[in-house]
Parts: structure tokens; sequence; C-alpha cells
């Protein structure tokens, strides 16, 4: 008997271990002690880098400040990108760490602006410009913040790196539903999935963090964005086809009007435009690309010859082969640089180019230039979507639903406990203990799986709580009635709960049919809802029925324990 009791100890003590370890870095408390930057973000944009001033002249009734944010090239995160996507590691890396210093001093009412990216040597940098605070007090500010750790980072190897992903009714974001578009010689669930792979790449190269983007239906993704707050930019980045294609000219370029180039067109061919100051040039070009952005390695921003922004490509080994070959046999001819169906330049081609290197200029401001590059480096829509909905979920709405629905299960959870102890005394006080190990093995499980927490989810979760509560009333009621007919207590603890053990098997058996019934044939809200209950309810069995046995078992296994208090 004692090694049953010590083998089911040994195995209760490693579930815990497990949940604990994928519950904490979940927890304000994980946050508060390793920050809420990811480990590579914190180490490849160290605070140790932070450079903070005033601004000249200052203004004492109006104090401007500024921190200055500065990418370690020699971090492992940068370093093992390789030279030549360093540098657009090193942007998003910097972009992610000054979006979220940004949110957090506009959550705490000050004015912040993100200043333009630059490059100095080998250090890039970005800077936070701050209304309201001097130097002194913007470093104080930011050390308060929780985006980087008190602790050694290297505590956090212990943990796994999975964290619970709050929805979009806790968290706040974007809700977008698109229909997508057959292409030929592709199967639906093809297409759908390439889709999704290129979306999933953008999402990465703008520093959005835990985007949900999976297909609803044949024909449909559903893309949800939480903490994205700019949803005009999101739906620009979503819906840009990013098709790069390179066209040699076929006519003499460009034209001023679309009559006049219409004169040379023939059916083999097509015109493009591109957009001037002076009004739209035409351009006759082939009806094929010579060369598309399928070959593309990377993309970055840079500037040109007249030290205006430009985004410099570079084409894979393949691709370069195809481009030498293209300008090596067709010196001087313009050749046009379009994207998505617009021209944006068309130089004559002066020479062979090697090396599969290449510009695309054209009057680009910095932030055009940057949407351009991320948008070539997530890579090209294999078809074009159309937006059905779009909701838009406020920060300040999710912090409400997060705080009413830890107040709500708080609440519910403290008047659960102080009934069980107060109608059962010591048993009450193991229920509890039992409902608490319940709720944390829920937890972790969603973290484990890569759950998402809603609203709805949450109320799943208060609910398997209550059940569990049940069941223990059920056993408890049967521990009574057995003790009463004369049994020792830990007869009476046996007894109890092998006779309430069918009848909580068949209550929990059969509410977790309902809960699969809403998962199949439900989305949403209604998924999460019947997720944390129906997890609730396997964990459920496990606590309200092994674990309960095991400590009471264990507890009245002592001769010297001859009553049981109610």
């Amino acid at each position: 008997m004692k090694f049953k009791h010590s083998t089911a100890l040994v195995i209760s003590l490693l579930i815990f271990l497990v949940a604990i370890a994928y519950t904490l870095p979940s927890l304000p408390l994980w946050r508060t002690s390793f920050g809420s930057l990811p480990k590579d973000l914190q180490e490849a944009v160290p605070i140790q880098l932070f450079s903070f001033r005033n601004s000249d002249p200052f203004d004492a009734n109006k104090p401007v400040s500024y921190v200055s944010v500065t990418a370690d090239v020699q971090s492992n995160y940068i370093a093992r990108a390789g030279q030549d996507t360093a540098r657009g590691r090193s942007e998003n890396a910097l972009l992610s760490v000054v979006s979220a210093l940004r949110n957090a001093l506009v959550d705490k009412g000050y004015t912040a602006r993100i200043i333009e990216f630059s490059k100095d040597g080998d250090i890039y940098k970005k800077e936070v410009m701050v209304e309201g605070l001097d130097a002194l007090g913007l470093e104080k500010e930011i050390a308060s913040s929780k985006l980087y750790a008190k602790l050694p980072l290297q505590l956090t190897l212990l943990f796994p790196t999975s964290k619970i992903t709050l929805g979009l009714d806790l968290k706040g974001g974007v809700d977008l539903l698109y229909q997508v578009a057959p292409v030929e010689r592709q199967t639906m669930s093809e297409t759908v999935s390439s889709t999704i792979s290129v979306l999933r790449n953008r999402m990465d190269m703008y520093g959005i963090a835990e985007p949900l983007i999976v297909s609803q239906g044949n024909d449909q993704i559903r893309v949800q964005l939480p903490g994205v707050r700019d949803i005009e930019t999101v739906k620009r980045s979503v819906q840009s086809t990013a098709m790069l294609e390179f066209y040699l000219v076929d006519a003499p370029a460009p034209y001023a009007t679309y009559e006049e180039a219409s004169r040379f067109a023939f059916g083999d061919q097509k015109i493009m435009h591109e957009e001037t100051e002076g009004g739209r040039r035409y351009y006759v070009v082939p009806k094929t690309p010579a060369l598309t952005g399928r070959d593309l390695r990377f993309a970055e921003v840079g500037y040109d010859q007249y030290a205006k922004p430009c985004v410099n490509i570079r084409f894979n080994d393949e691709g370069a082969h195809t481009f030498a070959d293209l300008t090596g046999n067709n010196i001087n001819r313009p050749m046009a640089i379009a994207l998505d169906g617009r021209v944006y330049s068309a130089p004559v081609i002066q020479d062979k180019i090697t090396g599969g290197q290449a510009i695309i200029s054209g009057r680009f401001t910095m932030d055009e230039a940057k949407y351009l590059a991320k948008i070539l480096q997530g890579g090209a829509l294999p078809t074009t979507l159309t937006l059905l909905e779009s909701t838009f979920v406020g920060p300040s709405l999710g912090k409400q639903s997060i705080e009413a629905g830890f107040k709500a299960g708080l609440f519910g959870f403290f008047l659960v406990i102080v009934y069980m102890v107060f109608a059962y005394k010591f048993l009450g006080v193991v229920a509890s203990v039992a409902v608490i190990f319940n709720t944390l093995i829920v937890f972790s499980v969603l973290v484990m799986f890569g759950g998402t927490l809603t609203m709805p989810g949450i109320a799943g979760l208060v609910l398997s709580v209550g059940m569990a509560v049940d069941a223990n009333v059920v056993i408890f009621e049967r521990i009574k009635e057995e003790y009463k007919s004369g049994k020792t207590p830990r007869m009476a603890v046996e007894a109890g709960f092998d006779r309430a053990f069918a009848c909580i098997l068949d209550s929990n058996v059969t509410t977790l049919l309902t809960v699969i019934i809403l998962y199949l044939f439900n989305s949403g809200p209604i998924r999460g809802f019947a997720t944390t209950l129906g997890v609730g309810l396997v964990s459920n069995l496990y606590t309200a029925v092994a674990f309960t046995k095991m400590i009471l078992s264990s507890w009245y296994s002592n001769p010297e324990r001859k009553t049981l208090s109610f």
C-alpha cells in the first residue's frame, strides 16, 4: 500500500512540476523578473546600449527627450543570420523593440514617436522621441516598463518558451477574413496553404507576435493579429500580391499618353505605366516577364546615387544567372521593373550585371521603401485576396475583459473554497487543493498545445472548476454514508471513492460528448469555451478522483486517525 501511495505521489509531483513550468512564463511574475520581450530580442537590442538625451534647445515647460536604441551586431540573434540578412534581422529586432517601447510609454500617457532607422558603420539604431519627460525621467520610465529582465536571462532556459496566447477579446487587435481566389493548375487547398505560408512570413517581417493565420472552410483565410493597432497598414500588407517582375521594353520608351503607346502594342504585348511627378509614363512590354521575384533572395532599404531611398534586392543563384544573361544580351535596352503591375523604374541596361543585385528606385519616402522591402522579403502571394470581414478590438476593451474575468473567477473561486471548507472541514481543504491543481493543469495544457485564451474560454475554465467541486461533493457525501454505517475512516474513504466513481465518470463523459460536438461544429469563441471546458473535464477526472483519493488514503492509513471530521 505504501509503495502504491509513493508511486502516485511521485506521478502527481511530476505533473505538478510540469504544470508549473508551463504556467510560470505566462504569469505577471515572469514579466517582472524576465521582461516581456523575448530573450533573443533582449540580447540583440540590450538595454545597456540605450542612450538618453534631452532635446536641444531644452524647453523646461515642455521637456522633450530621446532614447537611442542600438542593435548589438555581435549578438547570436543577428550574427547567426549571416552577412546577407544581418541588416534585415537587425532592423526587425529594432522595430520590435522600439514598437514595444513606444506602446509602453503611450500606455503610461506620454506622447512618443519613432524616429527613422539609421545606420552608422556597422551600428544599427532607432530613436524614440518622448514629450513630457526629460532624459532622466525617460530612463526611469523605461526601467519600470518591465520590457527587460531583472534576473539573469539564462534562467529562462530551464523553462519552456511557450506562453499563453490571449485572444482578440482579451488583448485587442485586428481580425480579418479573406476570400481566396482560385489559381490555375493548383487545387484550392494548395493555394490556401501557400498563401498562409506567405502571410506568416510577412507578419514575421513586421515583428508581429503570435499571429493566428488559419484556413476557414475550403476557400477562406482568417487572420487574427493580437496587439496590432494600425489596421489599414495590416490590410495593405496582407492584400498586396508583391509580384515583382522585370520586362524588356519592346518599343522606344517612354510614351506620354496611353494612346501613343497603343500604336506600338500588338497581340503579344501589353502597356504598363509609371507614376511620375509630371503624370504617367507608358511602356510597351511583352505579356510575359523576363524574370520574376520568385527567385528573390532578400530585399533591404538603401539609398541610390542621388541619396534617395531605394530598395536593394538580390537574387538566388538561379535568378542571378538568369539576370546576368538577361542584362548581357540586352545592353542599351530599357528594362521596366514592376511591382503588382505598376512600373517603378525603367533603367537602360548599360552592361552585363553579375552577382544578381539590382536596385528599385521610384521617388520613395523612407516608409514606402521599408514597406516595399518587407513585402518583397515576405514573398509574393500566389493569388488575390478579397476582404470579407474586418474587426478591430481596442486594447482598453481587452484589458477590461481580463480584469472582469479575473475578478469574477477569483470571487467565485473564493466562495467555492469557503463553502467546501465550511461543509467538509479537512476534506474540504483537500478538495480546494485539488481544484487549484486542476486549474493549474488546464492552464498548462493550453500553453503546451498552443491554445488561445478568450473570454468564453475563461467561462469554460470557471465552469470546469464548478464541475470539479461537484465531483468532490458527490465523493464526500458517499464517504459520509460509509462512515456513518460503521466503517473506519480508511475503509470509508476507499468505499466512498469506489462507489462514486461510476456516477462521476458518467456525468463527465456525457458533458465531454457535448463539448466535442461544440468544438467540431463551431468556431471562434464557442471553440474557445469548448476547449477549456473539455480540458478541465479530463483533468477533473484525475484531480477529483486519483489525486484526492491519494491524499485522503495516505492521510487515513495512519491507525491513529480514527475519526472523520465533517
